[in-house]
């Protein structure tokens, strides 16, 4: 018995430091998450509207099938998708299903502060 218990304390010792190993690794000394990284659009983009993207997941798809439609818009107080599917708001990033029944022309318009707009439109093909 008396070596049994002197052969025990082995494995015990190897998963105590194992686990301190794993402790430090995970938490270091003085080392802590990160601040959140935020970035300005107007130092990335400069202060005029800008559409940063307007895409469709899929160009053209089967007659009663959908798709998503995608914008991203910086420094615009305004946005407007023409036609109307769903509600748009200014966001850098922004996706919702569209499911147009026949062919579609979608423009997105965005509006500065200053009254400026800019606007690109994307074409979705309903197939029959």
């Amino acid at each position: 018995m008396a070596k049994l218990v002197r052969i025990m304390w082995v494995p015990v010792l190897i998963a105590a430091l194992y686990a301190g190993w794993i402790f430090w690794q995970r938490h270091g000394f003085g080392t802590g998450p990160g601040a959140p990284v935020t970035v300005d659009p107007m130092a990335k983009y400069g202060s005029g509207i800008r559409i940063v993207q307007f895409y469709s997941a899929s160009r053209e798809i089967a007659r009663g099938g959908n798709t998503l439609l995608c914008y991203g818009v910086v420094n615009a107080k305004a946005v407007r998708l023409d036609p109307p599917v769903d509600k748009v708001w200014p966001a850098e990033s922004r996706c919702f299903s569209v499911a147009p029944a026949g062919t579609t022309r979608y423009t997105l318009t965005a509006e500065g502060t200053d009254h400026k707009t800019a606007a690109e439109s994307i074409e979705i093909v309903v197939k029959p």
